[in-house]
């Protein structure tokens, strides 16, 4: 059986702490209410939902839809439930959907499609899962187009491992197209900034901030750790580095019924 890639029960009680945990209403979703014609009692289901905060803020512009979330996790799902109690929240894994056919509008995966360890079934369960006329929306992580990305410099078994959790976005399209869905497009964004150096030294002291460090073995984390550190006390690792990251949103519509071949 494939290995998990991290155990979220360990350090959902830690997660809200980190930094970019903060939420507001998913600009897809409200991209996706203004393309149609919608009611405000939409069905919304986030795949690796985590702690919940992203349906927890999707709340505020669909007061009264239906609201679920899923994780593999009942670690970060407990931490989920004491956020909101009408929203629902089920321990699955993503590449077995537990529900009932055409039953959502909206599916969502947030930086979740690495951990989820079959993940052409997953993309095929959406499909099932999804109205007529429902998307899908994935956000992810673009390895392939990472490889200056700090983290890999000065943690470098990450790398490989990343190749391997994250497909190459032209993958996912190939399955998600196979498995019936049409209009399927990638925005890839490449994130150029300035990292100071000392801030990135505190962030990544706490392992948990992100799971390319935790996938990583210990001596390969206290060495990059090391490294980085003795860098900036003897001047070898400058102040500020220019820092890059390539993100990817994928988006794939279920096509309408075409009413002439219905029986």
């Amino acid at each position: 059986m494939p290995r998990v890639r991290v155990n979220y029960d360990l350090i959902a009680h830690l997660f809200d702490k980190g930094p970019y945990r903060a939420k507001s209403a998913d600009p897809e979703l409200l991209a996706f209410i203004a393309d149609h014609t919608v009611s405000d009692a939409l069905s919304i289901l986030d795949i690796g939902c985590g702690t919940g905060s992203q349906l927890v803020a999707n709340r505020t512009v669909v007061p009264h839809g239906r609201l679920i979330g899923l994780d593999r996790s009942l670690g970060m799902l407990r931490q989920a439930q004491l956020k909101a109690r009408d929203i629902g929240w089920v321990q699955a894994d993503g590449a077995m959907l537990p529900f009932q056919a055409r039953v959502f509008d909206f599916v969502t995966c947030q930086h979740a499609l690495h951990h989820v360890r079959d993940k052409a079934c997953m993309l095929g369960s959406v499909f099932r899962v999804l109205r007529p006329g429902g998307r899908l929306v994935i956000y992810s992580l673009c390895p392939q187009e990472s490889a200056d990305w700090l983290y890999y410099e000065y943690f470098p078994e990450a790398y490989p491992i990343d190749l391997t959790d994250f497909w190459p976005t032209e993958s996912i399209i190939a399955v998600l197209e196979t498995a019936g869905f049409m209009a399927v497009t990638a925005e890839r964004r490449h994130l150029h900034y300035e990292q100071n150096m000392q801030e990135w030294l505190k962030a990544v002291r706490r392992r948990d901030i992100t799971s390319q460090l935790m996938v990583i073995s210990d001596a390969a984390y206290a060495a990059g750790l090391r490294r980085l550190e003795e860098g900036l006390v003897d001047g070898s690792a400058p102040p500020t580095r220019a820092d890059h990251l390539c993100l990817v949103t994928i988006r794939a519509e279920r096509p309408r019924d075409n009413p002439s071949r219905r029986a």
